[in-house]
């Protein structure tokens, strides 16, 4: 009987590692690009969770709408409406001076 409660625990905490292990390496943040063309229309959706945006133009009279809603400081939009991520480089602290007159750093 005792055998029993034991194997039975091991097997909850286990289902219960895999379940929480699972639910942790989930991406919520997974790109949703949508592109429509019709005519001179373009437009498109994308939406990650942190970033949605709305981009459409118009190439018969050159008019382009953007709507942002959320974090968008991630991405760049293209010039196409396409999202590009921007590369972060880390900047060492002090790795720039700019002396004025007189040779004064500021």
């Amino acid at each position: 009987m005792r055998l029993n409660v034991t194997v039975t625990m091991l097997g909850c905490a286990l289902a219960a590692t895999i379940s929480a292990s699972s639910s942790a390496m989930a991406d919520w943040h997974t790109p949703n690009f949508y592109r429509q063309t019709n005519g001179t229309w373009t437009n498109i959706h994308y939406d990650d969770g942190i970033c949605s945006y709305y981009y459409s133009h118009n190439s018969y009279d050159n008019q382009t709408n953007l709507n942002k809603y959320g974090d968008c400081s991630g991405i760049a939009i293209g010039p196409d409406g396409s999202p590009m991520p921007i590369a972060v480089a880390p900047v060492p602290y002090g790795g720039r001076q700019t002396v004025g007159r007189g040779g004064v750093k500021y």
